[in-house]
């Protein structure tokens, strides 16, 4: 199986998302604003889309975009993958970069958003997520697929962060990209 860096960062942020295991509502304090998860511990008004495929995670559609006034969208995608040789033999430094889009509406265009301040918590989660797994990340069995696979050291912080919401604040977008940095390991 080949790897899947994008698959692999999506059910990351998931598995990592503050608060991840409780049922509770969290975020109250810094933005005045709380954020509801569900029992699984990650928002249930987000959606995750792997815009490669394309396909909604948690319902398996085939979709690269959904209707942003029924959840939030965060999705990913494959930017770039550069091999660099090293070394006298076959054997390559590798920089795979992932770009990361957030969006969703703010409440008065019935979304999700409550406020610029709830849609930058929701994007300092997803990045904090991340953050949690920067160094020496097990992106599939690096061993298990016959031409070979990449054994990343490092993740980046986000890098290239674009704001890209509406000047009104009704529609919020962020973009980002991650830089995977590891070594090729043929057989």
């Amino acid at each position: 199986m080949v790897q899947d860096e994008v698959t692999w960062l999506l059910e990351t942020i998931k598995r990592n998302w503050p608060g991840y295991g409780e049922t509770c509502l969290y975020g109250d304090g810094i933005y005045g604003e709380g954020v509801y998860f569900d029992p699984y511990g990650f928002p249930d008004d987000i959606v995750r889309i792997n815009r490669d495929e394309p396909k909604i995670l948690e319902t398996g559609e085939r979709t690269r975009s959904v209707e942003l006034s029924n959840t939030n969208a965060i999705g990913a995608s494959l930017s770039s993958r550069d091999p660099t040789p090293v070394g006298a033999e076959y054997n390559h430094r590798v920089e795979t970069t992932i770009s990361i889009r957030f969006e969703g509406l703010h409440v008065s265009e019935f979304g999700h958003i409550k406020s610029p301040a709830h849609f930058e918590q929701l994007v300092r989660y997803a990045q904090h997520a991340i953050a949690q797994e920067r160094s020496y990340p097990t992106v599939g069995d690096v061993d298990d697929d016959p031409i070979g696979s990449v054994a990343y050291h490092t993740i980046s912080p986000p890098e290239n962060e674009t704001d890209l919401s509406d000047d009104n604040r009704d529609y919020f977008r962020r973009d980002w990209e991650y830089r995977f940095i590891g070594y090729s390991n043929q057989p």
